[in-house]
């Protein structure tokens, strides 16, 4: 049976520039519970009104993972312009959910999850995820990314609209020796953008608008590693 990396990202934010501890803690703490045996989930970024949910899942088990993550998220949810702009019918797709799914590369579903946030920058951020795709894409890696100039299938839950913004990208690898070269190239070409900025994990928008943030994490066999302080130990960013 094969197994896929699957990304979600929505904002169930009350506010625009940052999220609910308390509800993301609710989130990452009921996962486990309402998710299909044999699939592995976790909370793997948080990007300023932003949260992903990354999941490691045989291809049976796809949609019926989807369709309990998005309940999971209906149950809390502070706000539901994301989630209410998904459509069983893609002509009616509005801006909803930021959706990814990638072949897995090892038995244990290593990925790297880059998310991002915009705060007035919508009209810079699809090329910012798509320059981390092509890298990945370049490099023989398994890629994918919730940009698309069609309405977004979310398998099991409907479409997502080309409106869609704040999107997520997903890259599997084999060996984890790679995940640290992979990493350093996509922080490396990234520094190439303005108004792009690297933040730890559960970051607020703070920044001068119009601007885009941006997280990293390795996703290992379900656990999830912010990336953003061994960057910087890294590259000797302290």
């Amino acid at each position: 049976m094969k197994k896929y990396i699957t990304s979600i990202g929505v904002d169930i934010s009350s506010n625009d520039v940052k999220t609910n501890p308390v509800v993301n803690e609710k989130i990452n703490r009921e996962l486990p519970l309402v998710i299909p045996p044999n699939v592995k989930s976790s909370l793997s970024n948080v990007t300023g009104d932003d949260i992903v949910i990354t999941s490691f899942v045989p291809e049976n088990l796809i949609e019926e993972t989807n369709q309990s993550i998005i309940k999971l998220l209906r149950k809390h949810a502070e706000g539901f312009e994301d989630l209410d702009g998904v459509s069983k019918n893609s002509n009616d797709a509005g801006e909803g959910i930021s959706y990814a799914v990638a072949k897995a590369g090892s038995n244990y579903g290593d990925a790297l999850i880059i998310s991002f946030d915009t705060y007035g920058g919508e009209d810079i951020v699809n090329e910012m995820a798509l320059f981390v795709e092509d890298i990945g894409r370049k490099y023989g890696f398994d890629v994918d990314s919730s940009v698309s100039d069609k309405p977004k299938k979310i398998h099991g839950v409907g479409y997502s609209g080309v409106a869609t913004d704040d999107p997520v990208v997903i890259i599997t690898f084999k060996e984890l020796k790679e995940l640290s070269k992979l990493a350093g190239l996509i922080f490396g070409g990234l520094l190439s953008f303005d108004n792009l900025y690297f933040v730890k994990k559960g970051t607020a928008t703070n920044i001068l608008p119009p601007g885009v943030i941006y997280t990293m994490s390795a996703f290992l066999n379900g656990n999830v590693i912010d990336l953003y302080d061994g960057i910087k130990r890294r590259y000797n960013m302290l």
